[in-house]
């Protein structure tokens, strides 16, 4: 039984905690990839004391390699980039070693923490100028994708994304070319921490332990996902607003909005609405992320749609 904490390299206090015997599967997670993003690292940290204590008492089998924090820089300015280099590091996977600070952070979790592995989590949250609902997604149609298909389903989210594709630059995307499965979860954020997400997501990874067979699995109520197929969940694709002032919300994180509804509003400094907006799809969709920030300035994100939910049938 192995517990110790390894210097990814960068020069950034970049560390992986990795639990185990080295005797079954590794699980691979990621914790506070944007510096803005608490939930992940909390849950994260969560993990590992619970990895420990199991270890400890010869019940953990396997490898979980673990970083709470991917990205020192970010988070402690608590910003979705870098402040060294102003790059996003959930945009630069794999990574490259001699260029940026965050290309090399990018190439020491490709190359320290998912080669090799059976599975990657990469935690995520809304961070604190959105909301999201809770939900666990993964690409369809690729080599990996029915595991982690299966990873999805026992985390054991209340809504499960399953996307057509995923762009580069992604983690998920350096884990599908290194034939690794893969799952990321999104959380409430809004600068908030619940606890109902916290407990989601470390109840989830404990039940990722049980279904690889690396620890038992603590009871917990059943969970009935809600799925929804297709998009790849690219917030930098999101509708965007063309005024600086005021967003005003017409709808939460999760509901489901038909053609042309109001999802929110710009409003400038006299309160008159200088833009709205709406669902431009040609059907329903949900809001899979939202602002929630008031203050916005031209090119702000707004809203992120995602397909209607289907029925469990169509899967």
């Amino acid at each position: 039984m192995t517990s110790r904490t390894l210097d990814l390299g960068p020069g950034v206090g970049l560390y992986m905690h990795e639990i185990g015997d080295g005797n079954g599967p590794t699980l691979a997670v990621l914790g506070g990839v944007h510096g803005d993003e608490i939930e992940g690292v909390a849950a994260a940290r969560m993990l590992i004391n619970l990895a420990e204590l199991l270890d400890a008492q010869g019940l953990l089998r396997g490898t979980l390699r673990v970083v709470p924090v991917c990205n020192p820089p970010a988070f402690e300015a608590r910003t979705r980039t870098s402040p060294l280099d102003g790059e996003n590091l959930a945009r630069v996977f794999p990574g490259d070693a001699s260029a940026s600070v965050t290309k090399q952070i990018a190439h020491a979790l490709t190359e320290r923490v998912i080669r090799g592995a059976d599975l990657l989590v990469d935690l995520h949250s809304a961070g604190v100028h959105y909301s999201m609902p809770l939900f666990v997604g993964f690409v369809d149609h690729l080599v990996t994708s029915p595991m982690s298909r299966e990873a999805a389903t026992a985390f054991g989210a209340p809504l499960t994304w399953q996307h057509e594709g995923s762009g580069p630059g992604r983690s998920l995307s350096a884990a599908a070319d290194l034939g690794v499965p893969s799952i990321y979860v999104e959380g409430s954020g809004g600068g908030g921490l619940a606890g109902t997400d916290l407990d989601t997501y470390v109840r989830g990874l404990t039940r990722l332990l049980a279904h690889f067979g690396m620890g038992h699995e603590t009871p917990g109520p059943h969970i009935e996902s809600t799925w929804l197929s297709g998009d790849d969940g690219d917030v930098d694709s999101s509708l965007a607003s063309t005024f600086a002032g005021y967003c005003v919300t017409r709808s939460a994180a999760g509901d489901v909005v038909s053609t042309g509804q109001v999802i929110a509003e710009i409003i400038d400094d006299a309160a008159r609405v200088v833009q709205q907006i709406r669902n431009p799809r040609p059907g329903p969709a949900t809001v899979m992320m939202l602002r929630q920030t008031a203050i916005v300035t031209p090119g702000d994100a707004i809203a992120m749609l995602g397909p209607a939910p289907i029925a469990a049938a169509s899967l």
